[in-house]
């Protein structure tokens, strides 16, 4: 073989080394990336004109979410959800919307209620959506998840949690890690859509748009109105990122109950009494009183109680209470909180010393009334006087 040809098969060998060595570093980079589960969305043909009914339809293996908007009215307009892994119909339910009037928009939730385990052995599900008028269907739409849900490339929702006064969640940037080289989190965009259920009904709402999520993101959102007392609530939430286009949903279920807190650092209790601070946790009214516990060392347990304010979420009362007559000594001081069906919601615990013990003040005794009858008389017993004086000096002259 002559030298030209030995360097062109060198050439060549140099050339497929290196192909064969960028063949193994993008599969190495492609077995890197994780799949995101997303759902995808398919509408039927002719929908994406002007009349469009369903704005917005969401699945994942726990419910399914829909917003649609009538632009014509109705007579007997309904929903109907349905639930399928292959040929499989898993769950169906129609919601009967009645008479429609146009412009009219109807949001509608909807629970699977399937068991914890089922169908993990399942490739994936598929959600539809039909919109009918009688038997006729006006607009159809369906969605395919698999069971895992989707979840966030660059952000993790970290907690999400509802009680009877707020719902929070809080949201954090992902770093990711390749070839052993951590890459600092990419900053995310994302919308919050809150809802609160009693039932399958929707009785709140509240939407956030275009949040930046640079570092740890917290949210609180307050429930702007009362709670019924021992009624169970869903609180559903769906976070939508950017990049990617993914939606995902949280839910968290509370039962609405009294809630006050006693702020430990606003007490005060001397040989006078005791002044205590408290506040409201929920938006289920707090009605009851606040009652303090007086155990000496030695000799009876002495018990006071004072009517707190009505509480709700972030309000505040301060009550007194004033035990003059205490003997000496070295007493423990138990605070409760306690509602009208006697369940103690909060309690606090210290110590109290009275040297001497505080004298009872009685109240001094109230003199008669200066009543107008008897300045009335009074009057009339002076004008009668001065009459007569007026008479005599009259004679006299």
């Amino acid at each position: 073989m002559s030298l030209p040809e030995k360097k062109n098969c060198l050439k060549q060998k140099e050339y497929i080394f290196r192909l064969f060595s960028l063949t193994l570093i993008l599969t190495f980079f492609c077995s890197q990336i994780t799949p995101v589960y997303g759902a995808v969305n398919w509408t039927a043909a002719g929908e994406e004109s002007e009349n469009k009914i369903i704005l917005d339809f969401f699945s994942d293996h726990d419910l399914s979410d829909t917003t649609v908007r009538f632009e014509e009215p109705h007579e007997n307009a309904s929903l109907v959800f349905t639930l399928s892994s292959g040929e499989e119909i898993l769950k169906s339910e129609t919601f009967v919307l009645g008479p429609i009037q146009a412009g009219q928009k109807i949001t509608k939730i909807l629970f699977w209620g399937l068991e914890e385990d089922f169908g993990k052995d399942r490739d994936s599900y598929t959600a539809q959506l039909f919109v009918k008028e009688g038997s006729k269907t006006l607009e159809t739409q369906k969605t395919s998840f698999s069971y895992r849900n989707p979840y966030l490339s660059n952000l993790k929702v970290v907690d999400f949690s509802a009680d009877s006064e707020k719902a929070s969640v809080l949201i954090d940037l992902i770093s990711s890690a390749n070839l052993r080289l951590v890459q600092m989190p990419e900053p995310g965009m994302v919308d919050l859509d809150l809802k609160l259920l009693s039932g399958t009904d929707i009785i709140y709402t509240e939407s956030l748009e275009n949040i930046p999520v640079t570092d740890a993101y917290y949210k609180a959102m307050n429930w702007p109105f009362l709670l019924e007392k021992d009624r169970n609530y869903t609180a559903l939430l769906k976070v939508h990122s950017h990049s990617p286009d993914l939606t995902t949903a949280y839910i968290s279920e509370f039962r609405a109950e009294e809630k006050v807190e006693i702020l430990d650092t606003d007490i005060d209790v001397d040989e006078y009494g005791a002044s205590v601070t408290v506040v409201g946790k929920s938006q289920v009214p707090f009605n009851g009183v606040i009652r303090v516990v007086l155990t000496p060392e030695e000799g009876e347990v002495q018990v006071f109680e004072e009517t707190a304010d009505i509480l709700t979420a972030g309000k505040e009362d301060t009550v007194g209470i004033i035990w003059q007559g205490v003997p000496r000594g070295d007493y423990n001081v138990k605070i409760y909180t306690v509602n009208l069906d006697g369940e103690v919601l909060d309690s606090h615990e210290t110590v109290l010393r009275v040297f001497e013990p505080v004298a009872e003040i009685n109240p001094p005794e109230e003199s008669p009334a200066f009543s107008f009858p008897i300045a009335f008389g009074i009057f009339l017993c002076f004008a009668v006087l001065f009459g007569r004086k007026r008479r005599g000096k009259k004679e006299v002259r």
